[in-house]
């Protein structure tokens, strides 16, 4: 099965470099894709989010998972896979200057089955995640716009 895809742009009345600052709170991931609990986060002795443990609840099921920084270019992008029982993807996040003192935010996230079985619940998983990506973001920048 082909992975989904979701994707949202908004712009950001905060810096970049604020921006960025968000990003690397564990707390502003658990916003995306039907998280209910982050917990156990360590950072790279920069500042930079490693990873993370979550609990997400799709299609009325929960799922413990992790989140692994994969690819971080202060403070400009941020790529973070994660990982469940039942499905395995990457949420990127790139950060461009807008307006004077705004940025420009761009997110996707891409995610899979992880077997077979799976796969036979995927489409109402990716249902229930693709319905509110783009508010999630929305609410991401809204908490950037906040600190």
């Amino acid at each position: 099965m082909s992975p989904d895809r979701f994707t949202h742009s908004v712009k950001v009345h905060a810096d970049p470099d604020h921006a960025w600052e968000v990003l690397q709170d564990p707390e502003t991931w658990g916003l995306i894709a039907g998280v209910k609990r982050v917990y156990n986060a360590h950072h790279f002795p920069d500042g930079t989010l490693r990873d993370y443990y979550f609990t997400v609840v799709a299609a009325g099921r929960a799922y413990e998972g992790t989140a692994h920084t994969q690819e971080a270019d202060e403070p400009s992008f941020m790529a973070v896979t994660i990982d469940t029982s039942e499905v395995m993807g990457t949420i990127t996040v790139e950060l461009t200057p807008g307006n004077p003192g705004g940025t420009d935010m761009a997110a996707s996230l891409k995610m899979q089955p992880r077997g077979l079985l799976s796969a036979l619940v995927f489409p109402i998983i990716a249902k229930a995640v693709g319905s509110g990506f783009a508010e999630q973001i929305e609410g991401i920048a809204t908490r950037m716009e906040q600190g």
